[in-house]
């Protein structure tokens, strides 16, 4: 499985096959929808989330299809309003006179012709979108995983083949010094932006002299596949094997902070507006967190997951599934996972701390079913 994350996250071998102008469509008829309305658990790549500034609980998704509009219904709106399939997203840092609104945003990837299309940004909650006019090093530029400075919002990071950096707002572009090998995501952090992080095959990798020379910020073993700078001047970031980390951006003091994801892992991360946690896993699963990353839920049916109906689902449980499945969830053989029966299954794990949070609603209910 290790061997398998560079090749999967390795997003740009992949869109050199997009035939974007015809995706959206046929990514709706297979799922038997209008091409306006598509179920969440059909995604099977979202390169890149953010919370919806238009909407509340909602959630912007970057796609090979384009970008999508998310609500806890388990569904999500195509928009049109950008003609772009979208590979990275972010929200600008609200209260600054060149952005306009805490509803500004930015995006890249390629366009219907298969080139990168450069950076694209929306002041009105993503209901339209404008190409950024580029500079002399601004065309030509497909970045993801974008990562905005928190007091400085012409500052963007971007990963291409290499770590590129902006200094105007995404009108020009250079490649740091040196990219570490096989980095999948990078992040801003420190009160000025000048820290970088960087989250690679071999670890997550920091660099206080833009990029000239990395050190490694956690000594943990295992791939990193995901860093993310939080409003609130913290870190957080996912470690294969381990699960998510978080650290002040000042000190890189890392601790563990969400365990039991088992093989699966998480590709981005974003915050909202009221300090919850987004992620969007391997398989297309798309999370919240509302402790910090110490436990997710799908976040399809999240809006309604309130202490009354988790109650009645407990009672339930605890008849005919807890048999099975555990107590609290925790599978039949919580010690060893691949354990199987003369069958060749156990019941696996349910609860929001390993296995069930990459099924969605409707897929669990047919599951039972």
């Amino acid at each position: 499985m290790i061997q398998t994350i560079f090749r999967r996250l390795s997003v740009h071998a992949t869109l050199g096959l997009l035939a974007f102008s015809a995706a959206g469509a046929a990514m709706a008829q297979d799922a038997g929808q209008s091409p306006e309305r598509v179920p969440l658990d059909r995604l099977e790549s979202v390169y890149a989330v953010a919370a919806d500034p238009a909407r509340a609980g909602g959630l912007l998704l970057g796609t090979r299809f384009g970008l999508l509009r998310a609500t806890p219904d388990g569904f999500a709106n195509l928009s049109d309003a950008v003609p772009v399939a979208v590979i990275g997203l972010a929200r600008l840092p609200g209260g600054q006179a060149d952005t306009g609104a805490s509803g500004a945003l930015v995006l890249s990837g390629f366009g219907t012709d298969g080139k990168p299309a450069g950076l694209w940004i929306s002041r009105d909650g993503a209901a339209s979108w404008s190409p950024v006019a580029p500079g002399a090093q601004g065309a030509g530029v497909a970045v993801t995983s974008i990562s905005v400075s928190r007091t400085d919002p012409a500052r963007i990071l971007g990963l291409s083949d290499e770590i590129m950096l902006s200094q105007d707002g995404g009108k020009s572009w250079s490649a740091l010094p040196t990219t570490p090998e096989q980095t999948f995501s990078v992040a801003l952090a420190g009160a000025d932006g000048s820290r970088i992080l960087a989250a690679t095959m071999g670890g997550l990798m920091v660099s206080d002299d833009a990029g000239r020379t990395w050190t490694r910020s956690y000594q943990g073993d295992g791939p990193v596949t995901a860093v993310a700078g939080l409003g609130d001047g913290r870190l957080l970031a996912f470690v294969y094997g381990a699960g998510v980390i978080a650290a002040p951006a000042d000190s890189l003091d890392w601790q563990l902070v969400g365990a039991g994801f088992g093989e699966r892992y998480l590709r981005d991360i974003a915050q909202g507006p009221d300090g919850e946690i987004y992620g969007v896993a391997d398989t297309g699963a798309v999370l919240v967190s509302r402790d910090g990353g110490q436990t997710w839920l799908s976040f399809e049916g999240s809006d309604i997951a309130t202490p009354q109906r988790i109650a009645a689902g407990r009672a339930i449980f605890q008849d005919p599934c807890q048999a099975c499945h555990g107590v609290g969830g925790i599978g039949e053989a919580p010690g060893n996972p691949e354990a199987r029966d003369e069958a060749g299954f156990k019941a696996p794990a349910v609860n929001d701390a390993m296995h069930a949070w990459h099924h969605s609603n409707a897929g669990l209910r047919q599951t039972i079913s």
